[in-house]
């Protein structure tokens, strides 16, 4: 975290910078005028990237990594500077983690096959319900709003709390991928299972599949545990957004997310700017323009030139980081601003929908383990009922 004397340092040049006397005065005193006039905020000083790198979370590659520098870097958070990126940083996580949980319940719904009465199709449907949640809401909001509502203590709280269910979630993930690679190494199928095993053991097969299964539900409810309380957080500080003194962007970057995300399928370009606060420059030019693919290309750019610089890294897309981008230039020198971009979704509706879906595979859990005890008292079907 910087030191409040190199904070107060890029304020001080900032507000110097604004006084400084320019060539061409008049001419840019119009394109100042124009600017003002379409809404859109005068361009950024020479010090507006030094103003994004102070903000700046720690630039990792890694997902969870970034996160946890993150909980440590916020445990000690006095101003809020460190912790108006929480959201963002966290649903890089959430997106991450959510995308190896849908590919280990598809491994295991596939080994799985139709035994346990179709209970694989289960796990399938709630990876699935997830899937809607995968779109993380993220919250936009200056440090001076927090700090004015109260808001630093309890993000405090919520992010630890976040660590705790993400620390028992690669537990409970681990469990289930180190039983299914046992499954995998012993039968490569649950056909092969049936095949060798039935004759000598038919409990076997059942005993297997029920611990992979529960194993598996462990991980689903750990998940959906995990996004309740980001949901929690979500809530008590997107609370504050009916102050009527503060300014709601919610609606503006939700629209400019739709359109980065039609242009992030751009390919990069060869691009070469000379200075980080050119790219930034040329970036907010674009924005303002409605080109929104090309500014997709140049925060690409930007990350091959400067991989941990203001452009963010490689566990977050480029529409977050130019989201992040335009909220700080739009609210640069003022406070009271708060955003929610995300899933317009009832969040408790989800959440809702998601532990019914849960209860319903403990459920099938619970019928197939009575199912396992009856069996074992079955007669052998080999013995002939009567005998001479």
């Amino acid at each position: 975290m910087l030191k409040t004397s190199l904070w107060e340092m890029i304020v001080f040049f900032f507000v110097v910078s604004s006084f400084l006397p320019c060539v061409s005065g008049d001419s840019l005193r119009d394109d100042v005028d124009d600017l003002e006039d379409l809404g859109f905020p005068p361009p950024p000083s020479p010090f507006f990237s030094a103003i994004l790198a102070a903000f700046q979370p720690t630039v990792c590659d890694d997902a969870e990594e970034a996160w946890r520098c993150h909980v440590n870097q916020l445990v000690t958070d006095s101003d809020g500077s460190c912790a108006v990126y929480t959201f963002q940083v966290f649903s890089s996580l959430f997106k991450n983690i959510q995308g190896k949980f849908c590919t280990l319940t598809t491994d295991v719904a596939t080994y799985l096959g139709e035994g346990l009465r179709g209970i694989g199709s289960k796990f399938l449907r709630s990876s699935q319900m997830l899937t809607t949640c995968s779109d993380c809401p993220t919250i936009y909001i200056d440090a001076d709003t927090i700090m004015s509502y109260g808001l630093l203590e309890k993000m405090k709280f919520s992010a630890l709390e976040l660590q705790e269910y993400l620390d028992t979630y690669n537990t409970k993930e681990e469990a289930a991928v180190v039983w299914l690679r046992n499954c995998r190494d012993t039968f490569p199928s649950v056909t092969m299972l049936l095949c060798l095993v039935i004759q000598r053991n038919p409990l076997f097969n059942v005993f297997q599949q029920l611990e992979l299964c529960q194993r598996l539900y462990k991980l689903h409810f750990q998940l959906l545990l995990l996004f309740q309380s980001y949901c929690s957080l979500i809530g008590q500080v997107h609370a504050i957004s009916s102050v009527p003194e503060l300014l709601n962007m919610s609606r503006e970057l939700t629209n400019l997310k739709t359109s980065l995300q039609a242009a992030e399928a751009a390919v990069a370009s060869d691009l070469d700017f000379q200075t980080s606060e050119a790219a930034v420059q040329a970036i907010l030019e674009c924005l303002k323009n409605h080109e929104f693919t090309k500014a997709v290309r140049y925060i690409q750019e930007c990350r091959r030139q400067w991989p941990s610089g203001v452009f963010g890294g490689s566990s977050e897309t480029e529409v977050q980081t130019l989201l992040n981008i335009y909220f700080r230039h739009q609210t640069l020198g003022q406070t009271g601003t708060i955003a929610l971009v995300g899933s317009r979704q009832d969040l408790s509706l989800i959440c809702s929908k998601l532990l019914e879906l849960n209860g319903e595979i403990r459920d099938m859990i619970r019928r197939a383990q009575g199912y396992r005890v009856v069996t074992t008292y079955l007669p052998d079907s080999s013995v002939s009922g009567t005998s001479l």
